[in-house]
This record gives structure tokens, sequence and C-alpha cells, in this order.
């Protein structure tokens, strides 16, 4: 009794598995669940952990967004194939900009205290009086709110973001040159 207990273990073991690497094969499920998600952890710790996003959170948010939103897209059977490349090259490039913006917030985050740069005013303040290519500007070049952080979990929220977005980038770069079979 004892060996075939462990052979259902195994065979159990094997099955889990097989649904694991069907599940990590599907770009569709991976990018909706990890934007989706950390998209909706961020909100969970702005609400119940009171943890205002500084305005690059704000854009790292819009990027997982736009991932969960390539996946959600990618879900839909029957896409033609250009279509389904398309939808990876925009999440890739989604996760690339994202990155590009976590990377920005870590970079504020190390300077020396006298070189972090002054707060800026409100974002609804900045979208009401300036252009929105200033905006844009303004907030891509961070302020003090992006320089601070009050979390870590061996990393602080930004460097997580970081690490999610290389993963999405390359995971996806993986399913633009794999060929189908």
């Amino acid at each position: 009794t004892l060996s075939s207990s462990s052979a259902a273990s195994d065979v159990y073991k094997r099955q889990l598995m097989n649904i694991l690497k069907k599940i990590l094969y599907l770009p569709s499920i991976i990018n909706f669940l990890i934007g989706a998600g950390l998209v909706i952890g961020a909100f969970i710790f702005e609400i119940i952990g009171y943890y205002d996003p500084c305005p690059l959170c704000v854009l790292q948010r819009w990027s997982f967004g736009f991932i969960a939103l390539c996946g959600l897209i990618l879900m839909i059977p029957g896409l033609h194939i250009v279509i389904s490349k398309s939808l990876i090259v925009i999440a890739s490039f989604f996760s690339l900009g994202g990155g590009l913006i976590a990377t920005r917030q870590i970079y504020l985050q190390n300077l020396p205290t006298d070189q972090i740069p002054t707060c800026a005013p409100p974002m609804d303040f900045l979208i009401d009086t300036l252009p929105l290519f200033e905006v844009i500007q303004t907030i891509l070049l961070g302020d003090g709110n992006c320089a601070e952080y009050e979390w870590r979990f061996i990393l602080n929220f930004a460097e997580w973001a970081l690490v999610f977005f290389i993963f999405l980038f390359f995971y996806n770069l993986f399913f633009l040159f794999r060929k189908v079979s």
C-alpha cells in the first residue's frame, strides 16, 4: 500500500506540473494575472495601508494595467497570429517603459538627500495648468515624493515593479520569437 500511495502521489505531482507548464506557456494568462494582480495589489496598499502613490508609481500602474489589457485581449480565441504577436510586442513595450520608469524612481530613491528634487505640485494641478507634454516631462523627471519609500519587503515597491517588468519583458520576447507549432 505504501508503494501504491507513492505512485498515486507521483501521478498527482506530474499532473500538477503539466498544468503549471501549460499555464506558463499562455502569455495571455501570465500577462493578465501579473498586470492585474499588481494593479489590484497597489490599490489595496493605497487604501488599506494609506500609501499615496507618487506620479511615477501611477505611471507604473498604468503600464501594468496596459500589460493586463494586452493579456485580456490575447485571451480572445481565434486571434490571427499577427494580432497576437502585435499584442505581445505592445506588452513588451509597456514592460520596457514601465521598467524605465521604475529605474528612474529607484535612482531618485538612492540619491543623497541634498540632491533629491523638490516636491512638485499635485498631479491634478499640473494637468489643469500645464500643456500635456510639460506634464509628462515633469512627471518623468520625478520629484521628492518619488524619492520616498515607506514599505519594504526585501525590496521596495519600485524595485519589485522593476523585477516584474524585467520578467514580463523577457517572457514576452520569448513568445514573440517562439515559432508557432
